[in-house]
């Protein structure tokens, strides 16, 4: 059966499903390939193999999203800039991964934050691309 072509600008990334088996794919390769499951079996499942770090899309349109995760992909790293208020006080580590997906919610590099910068009422997130495809 075809899958009907669905107009990009008609897409909210709001809407996008972060939860696909898709995504539980893309984290067991990432995990894998960005040695993040180094530990000797003995010590059991620890919660970075149990639980996949969150998935996000950057940007109001697909079209912005796709273009921000080449971009990233080109740099091996990248930022984002939000109202302070977003992060409601909680600002995340260095060192916390992500998935970041594209506009149609593909999972495209596993990052992690590299720094945090807070300026007046802007919070400037930097992060680095630890495993692509």
């Amino acid at each position: 059966m075809e899958q009907p072509e669905v107009d990009p600008a008609a897409v909210d990334l709001s809407e996008i499903e972060f939860d696909h088996e898709e995504l539980r794919v893309f984290w067991d390769l990432a995990r894998f390939h960005a040695k993040l499951n180094a530990a000797p079996t003995y010590f059991g499942p620890t919660t970075l193999e149990s639980v996949p770090p969150p998935a996000w899309a950057y940007g109001e349109s697909v079209e912005e999203s796709d273009a921000f995760v080449a971009q990233v992909l080109a740099d091996d790293r990248g930022s984002t800039t939000a109202p302070g208020e977003d992060y409601a006080g909680e600002y995340p580590a260095t060192g916390t991964l992500s998935i970041l997906c594209d506009g149609s919610g593909v999972p495209r590099a596993l990052v992690e934050v590299s720094d945090v910068t807070v300026s007046g009422d802007e919070v400037v997130e930097s992060f680095k691309v630890v495993y692509q495809p």
